[in-house]
């Protein structure tokens, strides 16, 4: 009985073996089969009724899925090399692509990058980089041309709406233009800035169609490649032009699939595609299986241009200023529900009115500015913000001395006080808040790496007990 126990422990052993091979080999070539990356999404505003130049550009964004290797480019475009001091600064330039976006690999992320620009000095070719001004470092890049970028955790959630608005400026330090992103949770109400770039280019604005894509951008996996399906929707579109100094709405926009014009076999795209528009949006969505996928591309609309309703101008919030500081330094705290500082003045002024000290910056990320010394101790500052939208809001403090000297008597601490402007916040901006990366933890494999283990012991162990026997 013993004997016939070991056997058919021995043969049990042998079949799962078996059937784990058999299992590895079904499910390899299933990726084999599916080896491929899902086509892309094309959506292309139309701009006729712009004048093509443009200081801003707005966009709002969702998807549905939660699919991974993954890239929604919300817009894609260009920055202006025209004006007299830009090509008598770089004679000859031309470049400076730019693009910007969400992505979703093994983390969440949103993405700000530029291509150099090339120009002649004394006969040889020299390269323009955009450089970061915030946050802090620099990230080149290269493969698909060469330059500067910022991919930073963003933790935006599948089923929320979310808001990019590009911005470019002339920077009051340096005179040259500056362009940035930002990112609105649309249902928390809260702005985060990104990420800015100082392109040292002059009198500069952005360019190009601001089209927008969805890309699987890599294959082999059968979890993240054509098997699986990815969406995007996409609504109020809008631009700031620069020559007419007004918001326009972009309600009309070309849609369409393509394969991205692959180099290799292994960059071919497959499953299935579709895109079209509701009363409110855009969508479109790409993978999932196809029986015969040259029948259904050749069955499939290519393109087509949809329209949806929305005003014909963008609705803002107001800047408001939570607390401020005042001592060796200045300090402010934008509230939560604030929309994003561009600029901002800062003025000092004495007893007799008289202004002691001033400064003015164009420096999005700064809320605090370090005080000359020698400044009376009597002394009432005032910072002036204006948000990237135009709206401004001007925020007081006052030192203990100048209160003393002009009679006032404060129910709070003079030196850290709660401005007129918005008196019923009470929690401090963090512009980083929201930014963790998001880190996949693979529970499930070491489970069942863990039971594997178990099963292979006991069986030993049961096929030793048989022979001792």
């Amino acid at each position: 009985m013993k004997k016939h126990l070991r056997r058919a422990l021995l043969l049990l052993l042998a079949a799962i073996m078996l059937a784990c091979t058999l299992s590895s080999v079904c499910a390899s070539a299933e990726e084999e089969e599916l080896k491929y990356m899902a086509y892309n999404f094309y959506s292309d505003p139309d701009l006729s009724d712009t004048s093509r130049k443009f200081d801003s550009f707005m966009i709002d964004f969702l998807s549905d899925k939660d699919t991974q290797v993954t890239y929604w480019s919300l817009a894609n475009f260009g920055m202006d090399l025209k004006s007299q001091k830009t090509m008598k600064t770089y004679p000859g330039i031309w470049g400076y692509g730019a693009y910007a976006g969400l992505q979703h690999t093994s983390r969440k992320v949103g993405i700000l990058a530029f291509w150099e620009a090339a120009y002649k000095k004394d006969g040889k070719e020299e390269k323009l980089t955009a450089t970061r001004i915030y946050p802090k470092g620099s990230s080149n890049f290269g493969g698909e041309g060469e330059g500067t970028n910022c991919i930073m955790p963003y933790d935006w959630s599948s089923n929320k709406w979310y808001r990019m608005l590009l911005h470019c400026w002339e920077d009051a330090e340096t005179g040259t233009t500056f362009a940035g992103m930002w990112i609105y949770d649309v249902e928390a109400n809260k702005w985060t800035l990104f990420s800015y770039f100082d392109t040292h280019l002059y009198e500069s604005y952005f360019t190009g169609g601001f089209s927008q894509f969805m890309e699987n951008f890599s294959g082999g996996d059968v979890k993240t490649n054509c098997n699986v399906e990815r969406t995007c929707q996409l609504k109020n579109m809008y631009v700031y032009d620069h020559v007419k100094k007004d918001w326009i709405s972009l309600p009309t926009t070309k849609l369409s699939y393509g394969d991205g014009n692959p180099q290799t076999e292994g960059q071919r795209k497959f499953g299935a595609h579709s895109f079209g528009a509701t009363e409110e949006y855009f969508w479109g969505s790409t993978g999932g299986k196809v029986e015969d996928q040259e029948a259904y591309d050749a069955a499939s609309t290519k393109y087509a241009y949809h329209t949806i309703t929305q005003p014909d101008k963008p609705t803002f919030g107001e800047p408001a200023v939570r607390k401020m500081y005042l001592g060796k330094n200045i300090r402010w705290e934008l509230t939560d529900t604030s929309t994003p500082q561009l600029k901002y003045e800062v003025k000092i002024v004495d007893l007799e009115g008289k202004t002691v000290f001033e400064q003015t910056s164009t420096r999005p990320h700064e809320r605090s500015i370090k005080l000359p010394e020698g400044l009376p101790e009597a002394i009432k500052g005032s910072v002036t913000i204006t948000d990237v939208f135009g709206g401004t809001v001007t925020s007081e403090i006052s030192t203990d001395a100048y209160l003393e000297a002009t009679g006032q008597l404060p129910e709070e601490s003079p030196s850290e006080q709660t401005p007129t402007a918005d008196p019923s916040a009470d929690q401090p901006q963090d512009e980083n808040e929201g930014k963790s990366p998001v880190l996949p933890i693979a529970i499930g494999a070491v489970v069942a790496a863990i039971v594997l283990a178990a099963g292979i012991t006991v069986a030993v162990v049961l096929i030793k007990k048989g022979k001792k026997s």
